[in-house]
C-alpha cells in the first residue's frame, strides 16, 4: 500500500506499536457495532455489507494499481482463500452476536496457533520442542477461556471454527505470496468475497433501514481502517515486536463489554487470554529468529 511513513529504524518500532494499539481500538469498535446490529439484522447480511464497504474503500487504490494486479496463475487458491475467509467472518460475527465480547476476542487469539499447526501438516514446516510446547500451552489457555467446569456452547464453537478458517486462509496466503504480490492477494480477496458473501446473505435477507445502513457503513469502514493500520504497523516494525500489543484488544473488549452490554468476564477468560497471547508471541518471535538464521546461512 502507499501509506508508508518515512521514519528511522529506531522510531519505526514505536510507531508500529502505536499503530497496532490504535488498530486494536478500531477493531473492537467494529466488533461492538456488529454485536449491536446483530440483534436486528442477519449476521450473513452484515458480513456482506462489510465486505462491499471495504471493497469500495480500497477500490480507488486498486484502480490506481492498474489491471496488472489481477495477473495470477493461482486463481483457484485465491478462491479457496476467499471461502476460508468468508466462513471465518461468518463464524466470528455469529460468535459476537451470542458470546461475550471479551471471550470472542480471547478465543480468536488462537488463530496463529492453529496456523502453526496447519503449517506443520500442510507445508511440512519443521517444529522443535519449544514451539510444540508453545502450541500446547496455547491450547491449554483456550481450555481455560472455555471454562473447565462448563460445556462449550454453539457460539464458542463458531468462534473457534472462525479461528481455524482464518488460520487456513493464512496458510493459503503464504503459498500465494510465493508468486503473487500483496496487492494482487488483497484485490482478489475483496472481489471474490463479495459474491460469496452476497449469495450467503440472500438466504436470510432483510432490507436495512437508513439507520442500519449507517451502522453497516461504519462496520465496513472500521474494518478497512483496522486493516490499513495493521498493515502499516507491520511495515514500521517487525511482527514479533507488535504482536504482544495485540493483547490490548482483550482490555478494550472487556471494558466495552461491561460498559455497553453488561457482560461479566471471569478470571478464566483473562488467564486463558494471557497464556494464549504469550504462546502466540513466542511462536511469532521464534519464526522471526529462524528467518534471521536462514538469511545468515
Amino acid at each position: 500500500m502507499a501509506y508508508s511513513l518515512n521514519v528511522t529504524k529506531g522510531s519505526g518500532n514505536l510507531i508500529g506499536i502505536g499503530l497496532v494499539v490504535i488498530a486494536t481500538v478500531v477493531m473492537i469498535v467494529q466488533h461492538s457495532m456488529v454485536k449491536h446490529l446483530a440483534a436486528e439484522l442477519s449476521v450473513l447480511e452484515i458480513v456482506f455489507f462489510r465486505t462491499v464497504t471495504a471493497l469500495l474503500f480500497f477500490l480507488p487504490w486498486m484502480l490506481r494499481s492498474g489491471l496488472s494486479i489481477f495477473r495470477t496463475e493461482q486463481l483457484g487458491l485465491h478462491l479457496l482463500r476467499s471461502f476460508f475467509q468468508s466462513f471465518s467472518a461468518f463464524g466470528f460475527f455469529l460468535g459476537l452476536a451470542i458470546v461475550p465480547l471479551a471471550t470472542v476476542t480471547a478465543l480468536h487469539f488462537t488463530t496463529p496457533i492453529f496456523a502453526a499447526l496447519i503449517g506443520i501438516f500442510v507445508l511440512g514446516e519443521r517444529v522443535n520442542v519449544r514451539r510444540w510446547c508453545a502450541i500446547i500451552a496455547g491450547f491449554f489457555g483456550t481450555l481455560l477461556i472455555l471454562r473447565p467446569d462448563t460445556s462449550m456452547g454453539y457460539g464458542e464453537l463458531m468462534v473457534l471454527g472462525s479461528a481455524v478458517a482464518w488460520a487456513a486462509a493464512i496458510i493459503v496466503i503464504k503459498v500465494l505470496g510465493r508468486t503473487d504480490s500483496s496487492i494482487t492477494i488483497t484485490a482478489y480477496m475483496y472481489l471474490l468475497m463479495t459474491p460469496i458473501t452476497f449469495i450467503a446473505a440472500t438466504f436470510d435477507w432483510t432490507w436495512p433501514t437508513p439507520v442500519q445502513y449507517a451502522w453497516l457503513i461504519g462496520i465496513g469502514l472500521t474494518g478497512a481502517l483496522g486493516h490499513v493500520l495493521t498493515a502499516e504497523a507491520l511495515k514500521q516494525a517487525a511482527t514479533h515486536v507488535v504482536t504482544p500489543f495485540d493483547f490490548f484488544r482483550l482490555i478494550w473488549a472487556t471494558l466495552i463489554g461491561i460498559w455497553l452490554f453488561g457482560e461479566v468476564v471471569d478470571a478464566f477468560v483473562w488467564a486463558g487470554g494471557v497464556i494464549v497471547i504469550a504462546s502466540v508471541s513466542y511462536i511469532v518471535w521464534r519464526e522471526h529468529r529462524l528467518a534471521v538464521e536462514r538469511r545468515k546461512s
